[in-house]
């Protein structure tokens, strides 16, 4: 456990920086990920000549709002390869966002996400982006606004995580949540990694929050709770898949150790059909909703979960 104090609540709290706006051009140029303000990766002579780079953004809403990304980038013989996929959900179903592959000409920093067509991406003053903004031909507006990260740390496999609050905003309709980043990346001279995590983010309308990665024997589940303004990373973590429900997976998971307890379920009757099979997913993304137990204190949440697979 490694706790952060910090103030209770959404903190909705505006960029310090001014944007920069990027559009989607035919030469777009790199801008820095979520909670990125520069660190070794932008030295060029760090960076593998032929590599993989796989982002994953979630975002969980107290109200059933969702937002998942998959940003899927090689650099091969000066050449950038990309996938970029991205849905926003109402706690009903799933709309699309982008569905973009191309090749361009190799950036300095190939595993920043770059605009498209269809997404813009806004910086601040150290290069951070703070912003993506979609515009689909055929669907609303939707923006994702990174805020105040929670916390940032290194995955098992090396892969770099961060949880932090963040906005997702349809048309003119803001709304607070958590917000899941991970980027990791693999030389192509190196094979594959095999395993896959299922994750689930969670939030609540107080502003509290949860995140789990399944594990397996060599790598167990863990968790970060994120609980009246305080963060803490839990390890010993046992989180048990139950008997269907209804048609709904559900689970039960415990902290040793503490007084933390809860379930989560899937909500029946969200569609997938619009989350393409094409996709680096090995399970569709799906709503679900929990509830956390700290002693006398019940919490209830709604959130995403899916199977976030490395390069």
């Amino acid at each position: 456990m490694r706790p952060i104090p910090m103030r209770s609540g959404w903190l909705v709290v505006s960029t310090l920086t001014l944007f920069t706006g990027v559009s989607g051009c035919s030469d777009p140029k790199p801008q820095s990920d979520l909670y990125d303000s520069g660190d070794a990766m932008d030295d060029a002579a760090a960076i593998p000549a032929d590599a993989r780079y796989i982002t994953h953004l979630l975002f969980a809403g107290p109200d059933g709002r969702s937002f998942f990304g998959v940003f899927d980038q090689s650099s091969q013989e000066n050449q950038l390869t990309r996938q970029y996929h991205a849905w926003w959900s109402d706690g009903s179903a799933w709309h699309p966002l982008v569905n973009e592959r191309d090749t361009l000409p190799i950036p300095r920093a190939s595993w920043r996400i770059l605009p498209t067509t269809d997404m813009n991406v806004r910086v601040g003053d150290m290069g951070q982006m703070v912003s993506l903004i979609f515009t689909p031909r055929d669907g609303m507006p939707v923006r994702l606004d990174a805020r105040e990260a929670v916390s940032v740390w290194t995955g098992p496999t090396g892969q770099r995580e961060s949880l932090g609050l963040g906005v997702l905003q349809l048309e003119d309709d803001a709304r607070p949540g958590l917000l899941f980043f991970r980027r990791a990346a693999r030389a192509l001279s190196i094979p594959p990694t095999a395993g896959t995590s299922r994750t689930f983010v969670l939030a609540d309308s107080l502003g509290n929050g949860l995140l789990f990665h399944t594990g397996d024997e060599q790598q167990p589940t863990v968790a970060h709770t994120w609980l009246h303004g305080t963060e803490a990373a839990w390890s010993d973590v046992i989180l048990e898949t139950l008997d269907p429900t209804e048609g709904a997976e559900e689970w039960s998971f415990s902290i040793s150790g503490t007084d933390l307890r809860g379930n989560i379920r899937t909500r029946a009757g969200i569609i997938n059909d619009n989350v393409s099979s094409d996709t680096p997913l090995r399970l569709p993304p799906v709503v679900i909703e929990g509830v956390l137990f700290l002693g006398d204190e019940q919490f209830q949440f709604l959130g995403l979960s899916t199977r976030l697979t490395l390069p």
